[in-house]
């Protein structure tokens, strides 16, 4: 019987992984509960809005309750990460101080995302940050083109620049532009020198000089704030009029306005060496002058005022007059004066324009000023139509108070008079449209605030209704951040006032707008993004909300009857809530809730079979049939999961609480024989091959979107140890089966994968009749895993491989795969094997499995998180041994696998540092043995002296991390079976932190002095002959190391 047992051991390559990384027949291999969840218990309807103007009271992170679930979680830490709502990037908006509250330091719409370390769940909040004032603000200067005028900062002052002399605008730049009420007025130092409108910040420097102007406002807090900016004017030309240049060119010279009807009006000029204000200007229109010298400005400024005899009544362009300086007729230059209404602009916050609509916001009382170009002092009155809607209130010349009533449309009129020497010498009315508009500050959608998973929300455009499938419609909701009133957030409601909603693609996705809401009205299938945008958002400064959502043409799905209805129809599928295969069939201690027959016919209703895809020659060696294998389900079209889960819970678990065996009822059992060794109709140990299946996927192009599979529940593998302390039991998982098994072209996108004997298992394409000639083109599958987290699982988290095969004969156990011109490919079982990934008769004519894992996560497995499987391959697997009736079945089993590649693209994260304590891999052989048998316990091997032994051979020294005295091992990828392997680990586009790979012949261990490890390390390679075995971990070296074990 020794013998026998011992030839299984031979036979099968597959048990280095457990010589050199396992032990075996533990009664327990438990590992720390892990996250299940993350929950932000007080976040209400999930958005906050605050006035960083009147943030006198700060909120905590423990005002939110944040808890990671379940309370037994070993690791309860999270983190923090907050991002603009709207686009996803990165914010400083809020941060979380060291004394746990929140600074607030911009405005904004922060998305608060709170991530568990433990399994990446999350659960977010946002804050909607405004300001009712002024937080901040520059200074700016613009020239009369509308050009800016670059500021720096001043020796003396604020800031300063250098100008040539003529027209600017001296404004600011607010901080934030959805600052209400910003009050800013103008002054200059010296109003000869520069002169400033106090109202507007036009400015008029003439002269050659220097200067300093400033503008004033009041901040959020009450503050008077003053910004001083120091202006070096520079002359134009020797002769200047108004800053212009004075050209002897009357075709090219300085072009004056005096404003029309007025019969005084002053010129500035600046010119050096004037003798006695010897100014002389005479032109087309008669009229007097008298010079001023400006002392107050320079030697060089004059100031000259004119009085005509006559006013001009009409408009006027390009009178010609000439200028002479001391009598010299050489100096005579020209300038161009016309005569022209005055042109009025309006200025308000969110009216910089000055021409255009002017916009008010309901329930402001907004300060309005009106400017004339020309420059002139004029009389105004302010008045509206409609009192109802706006209302004139504190008001005093160019200023005037103008408070919102009600949204609506009135007028506003202003009059204004020309008045000199007590007679009004022209007179008007400017009118401008009045808007008042419903405030707002910033604008998000409900779903900002909401989370959903790893993914994107799903929408559908169907849904369930008393069993139909029937039409249904999206409704969402916007809200505003309200400042300055006892609520905080409110619901925009219809008509959606100066509202405008947008999709990114309306072949996919439209909007309209509903007395109950924005209806989103699907399409097809895409990613779209939706855009509520305010039309006065650019002049308020208030950005437009959006999101993106993935929009499905299909039906919503909230139970087990509608996902078997929804699946048998082709639909793709949303689901709108968690959901359980079958029904619940046992109480909570794994007792039937019905008969043993009438559960057994219940299970069997659940679930249907398929013929195994794995080699099945054992089976046909004895005489038997192609055997099946259970599916718990099988998908026909796309899922989008939007975070909920679908578990098998209540077809792999009938355990229960308190039972410690799997019931003669149960489907779920555990996985075929690959081989076994029997006495009496009884495997005492076997090899197993492929297993019952909880989630299926078989037809090509399907996407599995942001769900959660799960082939049992968290709670079903939790166990106390002797101390009383909860535990994960992965022994429980040996019959739970494979999570989801993938037989096509597929894309699992977004998704939580979790709770398999494997979780997730990619091994070819279906239907494929095992004794026709391989067409590498026609059966290779191409699997995707972007964005995923995949974890507990017994033996493998994923596993990889091929279900075709070159099969051996006694001469030769392992054939070589052959290149196009008959020569074998050499670089099996080696790290040179990858650069096969380059070549294209091998790709196109032998991968047959092509999977890329990308930016995912895998954890907590009983042996390696990745294992890529080829055939075994071992003498004893061609003939029976001696003719041995226990080794029935095993004859012509040896072979090769084609290959498969798995391609890792940026960061993939193999989270499974363990205990070496907790290694195992008694599911790979599983024995049976009675009490008559147990001298064959030697097969359990003492795991630390075995690795402490491999430790000592150079290269292998940093497998084991020892870490407070305990020993760690990772689980990394392990490329196993006998003879030669072809596949392949491409890293090309791989980001994280590199692995290291180990290739380790089996007959490493025979110069042990440990009698059992010397005795293995010498008979194995009788076996599985000379090849290596490949492995790519991170070790006590790798900054991902049992230690840190940290990356998020």
């Amino acid at each position: 019987m020794k013998k026998i047992v011992t030839a299984l051991i031979i036979v099968l390559p597959f048990v280095f992984l457990i010589a050199l990384f396992a032990i075996t027949s533990v009664a327990s291999v438990s590992a720390d509960i892990p996250a299940n969840g993350l929950v932000i218990n007080n976040k209400g309807v999930g958005v906050f809005s605050f006035d960083l103007a009147n943030y006198q009271h700060r909120m905590y992170e423990k005002d939110l309750g944040v808890e990671v679930l379940p309370y037994m979680a070993k690791n309860k830490k999270y983190s923090l990460k907050v991002t603009d709502a709207n686009t996803g990037e990165k914010s400083d908006i809020v941060t979380l101080e060291n004394d746990g509250s929140f600074a607030l330091h911009d405005v904004g719409v922060a998305k608060l995302t709170f991530t568990s370390d433990d399994g990446g769940y999350s659960d977010n909040v946002v804050f909607n940050v405004g300001s009712s004032g002024v937080l901040s603000y520059e200074p700016t200067l613009t020239d009369a083109a509308g050009n800016s005028v670059a500021l720096s900062v001043g020796d003396d002052t604020d800031f300063k620049a250098n100008i040539v002399a003529g027209s600017y605008v001296l404004s600011g730049d607010y901080y934030p532009a959805t600052a209400t009420n910003v009050r800013a007025t103008y002054k200059s130092d010296n109003g000869d020198a520069i002169r400033i409108n106090a109202v507007n910040g036009k400015i008029d420097a003439y002269f050659e000089t220097d200067g300093v102007v400033s503008v004033l406002i009041k901040d959020a807090f009450g503050n008077d704030v003053e910004k001083t900016v120091r202006l070096g004017v520079s002359r134009s030309a020797d002769i200047m009029i108004n800053g212009q240049k004075a050209s002897s060119d009357r075709n090219d010279t300085a072009l004056i306005t005096a404003p029309l009807g007025t019969s005084k009006f002053t010129l500035f000029v600046d010119c050096k060496d004037i003798a006695d204000n010897d100014i002389l200007i005479s032109g087309a229109k008669p009229a007097e002058y008298s010079v001023r010298k400006l002392d107050s400005v320079s030697n060089s400024a004059y100031a000259v005022d004119i009085a005509f005899d006559e006013p001009a009544t009409s408009p006027v362009e390009g009178l010609l007059y000439s200028i002479r300086i001391n009598g010299d007729t050489s100096s005579t230059c020209y300038f161009k004066l016309s005569f022209a209404d005055y042109a009025f602009k309006v200025h308000s916050f969110g009216n910089a324009d000055g021409n255009a609509d002017l916009v008010l916001l309901d329930e402001m009382n907004t300060r309005f000023a009106v400017s004339s170009d020309p420059d002139d002092n004029l009389n105004y009155t302010w008045r509206t139509d409609d009192d109802s809607i706006a209302q004139i209130g504190e008001h005093s010349g160019k200023y005037c108070f103008i408070q919102a009533v009600a949204c609506g449309k009135t007028k506003l009129h202003i009059d204004w008079q020309k008045i000199e020497n007590g007679a009004v010498k022209a007179s008007g009315t400017i009118t401008r449209n009045l808007i008042v508009t419903k405030s707002y500050t910033s604008l998000i959608f409900n779903e900002t605030a909401a989370s959903h998973g790893l993914g994107k929300l799903a929408i559908a455009n169907q849904k369930f209704e008393s069993g139909n499938i029937v039409g249904y419609e999206y409704i969402t909701k916007l809200f505003n951040n309200v400042l300055g009133k006892g609520q905080s957030q409110e619901e925009i409601s219809y008509p959606f006032e100066n509202i405008v909603f947008k999709s990114s693609n309306d072949s996919v996705l439209s909007v309209d707008t509903t007395t109950n809401g924005v209806k989103f009205i699907v399409k097809n299938t895409g990613e779209v993004t939706v855009t509520a945008e305010w039309i006065y958002g650019e002049r308020f400064g208030v950005k437009s909300a959006s999101f993106a959502l993935n929009a499905v043409n299909g039906v919503y799905v909230s139970s087990y009857d509608e996902l078997k209805k929804a699946t048998a129809l082709k639909k793709q599928i949303v689901l709108q809530n968690d959901i359980y295969l079958g029904e619940k069939l046992t109480d909570e201690q794994g007792n039937p809730l019905y008969s043993e027959t009438e559960t057994t016919k219940k299970l069997l209703s659940f679930v249907k079979t398929i013929k195994t895809t794995s080699d099945y020659k054992y089976y046909t060696n004895l005489g038997q049939e192609q055997p099946d294998v259970y599916v718990g389900f099988e998908f026909e079209n796309d899922v989008f999961g939007n975070g909920h889960f679908i578990s098998a819970e209540y077809i792999t678990n009938m355990r229960g609480a308190l039972t410690d065996t799997v019931p003669s009822y149960a489907l779920f059992k555990g996985p075929l024989n690959f081989v076994a060794a029997s006495t009496g109709g009884i495997d005492f140990a076997s090899v197993k091959a492929q297993d019952n299946i909880s989630f299926l996927v078989r037809k090509n192009g399907i996407v599995l979107n942001n769900v959660t599979l799960a082939g049992c529940d968290d709670s079903s593998l939790y166990v106390s140890d002797e101390d009383g302390n909860s535990k994960l039991e992965l022994t429980l998982l040996n019959e739970k089966g494979t999570t989801l098994e993938i037989m096509c072209d597929a894309t699992v996108r977004n998704c939580r994968i979790k709770n398999g004997r494997t979780v997730a298992r990619v091994f070819g394409r279906s239907s494929i009749d095992s004794a026709s000639v391989v067409n590498a083109q026609r059966e290779r599958i191409n699997v995707t895993l972007d964005g995923c987290r995949l974890h507990t699982a017994r033996e493998f988290i994923l596993k990889v491989g091929t279900n075709r095969f070159l099969r051996g004969n006694a001469d030769n156990l392992a054939p070589s795969l052959v290149d196009a011109n008959g020569n074998e490919y050499k670089k099996h079982n080696s790290s040179a094997c990858d650069e096969y990934a380059k070549d294209k008769y091998f790709m196109d004519n032998y991968v047959l499995t092509d999977v890329t894992l990308k930016d995912s996560v895998l954890s907590t497995s009983g042996l390696f998180s990745v294992g890529i499987e080829s055939h075994f391959s071992g003498g004893m697997l061609d003939k029976p041994f001696m003719g041995m009736s226990y080794l029935n079945g095993w004859d012509g089993l040896a072979a090769t696998s084609y290959p498969a590649i798995l391609r890792l693209v940026g960061d993939v994260i193999l989270d499974d540092w363990k205990e070496l304590a907790r290694v195992d891999s008694s599911t790979l052989i599983e024995t049976n043995l009675n009490s008559e048998q147990q001298g064959f316990g030697w097969l359990k091997l003492n795991i630390s002296e075995m690795l402490k032994a491999v430790c000592k051979t150079d290269g292998y020294e940093n497998i084991i991390s020892n870490l407070a005295g305990k020993e760690y091992v990772h689980g990394g990828i392990a490329l196993y079976g006998g003879g030669k392997n072809y596949s392949i680990i491409d890293t090309s586009k791989y980001t994280f932190e590199r692995m290291n790979q180990y290739l380790v012949n089996i007959g490493i261990l025979k110069d042990s002095t440990d009698s059992a490890l010397s005795m293995q390390g010498q008979t194995l390679p009788y076996a599985a002959g000379e090849e290596n075995f490949r492995f790519y971990m991170f070790d006590s070296t790798s900054k991902f190391n049992a230690a840190s074990n940290h990356y998020r």
